[in-house]
């Protein structure tokens, strides 16, 4: 039993690494991101299609240590520095990037007769950003040096940061915990304090500690520590006195090693590791879908108004910016894309019961779509914007 226990394993495993690159592979050749692929391959895989893949504890378990090396990677490429001199206008973009969203979302769901703490939650879903996806079309159209660009990226690192406090906020209301100021105020506390203290202790301690780590004659041994330092930190966020997510954990733990002289290197030898674990993850969230809960026009239709509401909610932020020469749109939707971290959101917001599987399905495709328009709609608008400068000359 444990032998065929083992091979069925280690099969599940191979057809999902499988299926993850060649329907990546796909999405990038269609000039989509990778996600949009890895999701694909989880739905058609998963239980809903061909059924090849099911949830197991430990595929389960292997897929959250996935998200946790996402947050971890995506802390280590995070400049401390950058984020602290990030200019007023990034940080209104980004903090009305959240407040849009999250009451749109609210109200749609309220108004679809959803109860407060799944309301609540897909808010939440609703308020991430991932940046990658704009900052590939800005790298490949040379438009990384615009003013525009450098407000979208300021405003996307705060905007991370306004996310993990909010997913705290959010685990902690759908816990039991009565909704009220105190208490919002009380959790945002514990998550901004939680995160302060890591990074202010992290840069204190972590250099006398690589410093030790420095004389070891083994291989590898500065990234296998940085690994240990991500996992301990997780743990510490996760701990039941603290009631963070272990996302929260593996971001400060990057953003902490990202300030060393060895972030660089733990980042590089980071990078196979997210590319065989991260993709796991993705394709986990997929086989959640169930293709045939979109046979309910319900469900379509709160997927219709949840992805509108999505896209104008980010690209009003654009619209706070008031300084002239600026393109407002441009910017608003450059923040539309949900990505990676809405997922995580979204799939915390199922695990825990908020909301059935009808309406993380939902949830998904407004964050593939997302995903799929926001480099079509940029390339247009840059596009727009450099006519208009040659017109200009």
């Amino acid at each position: 039993m444990e032998e065929a226990s083992i091979f069925s394993f280690l099969v599940t495993f191979g057809v999902i690494l499988v299926a993850a690159k060649i329907f990546g592979e796909i999405a990038v050749k269609f000039g989509q991101s990778a996600i949009i692929g890895e999701l694909i391959a989880g739905v058609i895989i998963g239980p809903s299609l061909l059924g090849l893949v099911h949830e197991t504890v430990t595929f389960k378990e292997i897929a959250e240590l996935g998200a946790v090396i996402l947050l971890f990677e995506a802390g280590l490429s995070t400049n401390i520095k950058e984020f602290a001199k990030a200019g007023g206008w990034a940080t209104l973009v980004a903090f009305m990037g959240v407040v849009f969203p999250f009451l749109f979302g609210f109200f749609v769901f309220q108004a679809f007769g959803m109860t407060t703490n799944a309301s609540i939650f897909a808010g939440a879903v609703l308020t991430a950003t991932s940046v990658g996806i704009t900052a590939r079309v800005f790298l490949d159209l040379n438009k990384m040096d615009t003013q525009e660009a450098k407000i979208v990226l300021g405003a996307a690192v705060i905007d991370d940061v306004i996310g993990l406090v909010i997913l705290a906020v959010v685990m902690q209301l759908v816990s039991g915990t009565a909704v009220s100021f105190t208490t919002i105020l009380g959790t945002s506390g514990t998550a901004i304090l939680f995160l302060a203290a890591v990074v202010g202790l992290g840069l204190l301690i972590t250099p006398h500690v690589f410093k030790f780590v420095e004389k070891m004659n083994q291989d590898f041994v500065v990234f296998v520590i940085g690994i240990a330092f991500c996992l301990f930190v997780s743990a510490l966020a996760a701990h039941p006195s603290i009631g963070l997510a272990p996302i929260v954990g593996a971001f400060a733990a990057g953003l902490v090693l990202s300030a060393t002289k060895h972030g660089p290197k733990i980042s590089e030898g980071v990078k196979p590791l997210y590319a065989f674990l991260v993709p796991l993850f993705f394709v986990f969230m997929g086989t959640k879908v169930d293709v045939g809960i979109f046979s309910s026009g319900e469900v379509l239709k709160l997927a219709a108004i949840l992805f509108v509401v999505a896209f104008v909610g980010k690209a009003l932020a654009g619209f706070v910016v008031l300084k002239k020469g600026i393109d407002k749109l441009l910017i608003g939707v450059a923040m539309v894309p949900r990505g990676e971290v809405g997922l995580i959101f979204a799939s915390m917001g199922l695990t825990l019961g908020v909301f059935e599987q009808n309406i993380y399905s939902a949830l998904v495709v407004v964050i593939m779509l997302t995903t799929f328009v926001t480099p079509v709609i940029l390339k247009i608008l840059i596009a727009r914007s450099n006519k208009a400068l040659s017109n200009k000359r």
